[in-house]
């Protein structure tokens, strides 16, 4: 399996809902969402990896992918 953007960023936001869950808080994101989110992204990336197959477009494609979201985010938050 080929490292990408999208699995990075998957693993992390797995890796930060696991410490949540035992740290007994309350959490941000339903399990629902959680399972959601995480198709939705392992859709993408590989709807990625169909279209790009050489792996340095592939990065590129992904981290402008991600920065166009989190933009996109940010700009909604501030309405």
């Amino acid at each position: 399996m080929k490292l990408t953007p999208l699995n990075i960023t998957l693993a992390v936001v797995l890796l930060w809902v696991i410490s949540e869950w035992q740290s007994g808080q309350e959490m941000l994101v339903s399990w629902g969402w959680l399972v959601v989110w995480i198709i939705v992204i392992s859709l993408i990336d590989l709807g990625f990896r169909l279209v790009f197959e050489d792996l340095s477009r592939l990065w590129i494609m992904q981290v402008v992918f991600m920065l166009l979201v989190g933009i996109l985010i940010i700009l909604l938050k501030l309405q």
